[in-house]
């Protein structure tokens, strides 16, 4: 019998596809961690923390 794929769901309703939870977990806490020096970019630091983090925290209730 063949496990199921890990899947969660994103903020824009994309259906992800899991290979290899631990290392989708390390990729997921950097991203969330990322941002520009530049301020003119902070509304879309604050999207992208936020897509993110919810990924991150999908990613943990695995």
């Amino acid at each position: 019998m063949k496990n199921q794929p890990l899947k969660i769901t994103d903020l824009n309703g994309s259906e992800l596809e899991i290979d290899n939870l631990q290392l989708a977990i390390m990729q997921a806490d950097d991203y969330r961690h990322y941002e520009h020096h530049d301020p003119q970019y902070q509304q879309a630091d604050e999207k992208l923390k936020a897509y993110w983090n919810d990924i991150y925290h999908k990613l943990l209730q695995l």
